[in-house]
């Protein structure tokens, strides 16, 4: 996860803020096997000193688009190209509602090598909460996914306003046991465990690699302006 400000030129006292966070699946090693495992939601939490984000200038909301890369293709050329291309640095995530590809033209040369994306998206919820001071983003799976996995570049949080200086951003991600969602196991139990004793048992490995690698959060970033 990152957050990065953009001061903005009319009011340098007011501070855009943009999210990049990528969600994807992971397998943990335990003892007899491993697990893979994803999140089903999660919390943005951000702590403000000497500053505020006014309910008003909050976004990130409503249904988003996770941008996954499935594949690159490199091509050799001789020859100068133009074209549009589909690396992540020139994804534009958009919310799901604009109906808009979440990819932009990219007019470039070059000599030697290109290189073709393939791509596709999937959408999660976010919803807001919290006082100014300390506002929140609740991400959560759409209906019928089982976890969260894409890539958010440089989606726009909402704007700081800073009150007094220094004004410091702390912003922390942070998940409950019901956020853990174990998707694959191997080595771990029998191919006939019944429904219910497997159920039991992903919940104790899921509680395990809550304490033991996700708590207080799963990431932080801080931001410091004086």
């Amino acid at each position: 996860m990152s957050l990065e400000g953009l001061p903005q030129s009319i009011v340098p006292e007011q501070i855009d803020l943009y999210l990049t966070i990528n969600f994807n699946e992971q397998w943990e090693k335990v003892i007899g096997g491993r697990l893979k495992w994803g999140l089903r939601g999660g919390e943005l939490r951000l702590q403000l000193t000497n500053g505020i984000i006014p309910y008003s200038s909050r976004e990130l909301t409503d249904s988003l688009e996770l941008f996954i890369l499935k594949k690159r293709v490199m091509q050799e050329s001789s020859q100068a190209q133009k074209g549009i291309e589909g690396s992540i640095s020139n994804i534009v995530i958009l919310p799901a509602w604009t109906g808009k590809p979440g990819i932009k033209a990219h007019a470039g040369v070059e000599q030697s090598s290109g290189k073709t994306d393939e791509f596709e998206f999937t959408v999660c919820q976010v919803t807001t909460k919290g006082a100014e001071e300390n506002p929140a983003w609740v991400f959560a799976v759409k209906t019928g996914e089982p976890v969260l996995k894409g890539l958010l570049k440089w989606a726009k949080l909402g704007t700081l306003d800073i009150k007094a200086k220094p004004c410091t951003v702390l912003a922390t991600f942070e998940i409950s046991l019901r956020d853990i969602y174990i998707t694959n196991a191997e080595g771990l139990w029998p191919a006939d465990i019944s429904q219910n004793k497997r159920a039991v048992l992903e919940r104790m490995l899921a509680l395990s690699l809550l304490k033991s690698k996700l708590q207080p959060y799963l990431s932080q970033v801080k931001l410091h302006y004086e």
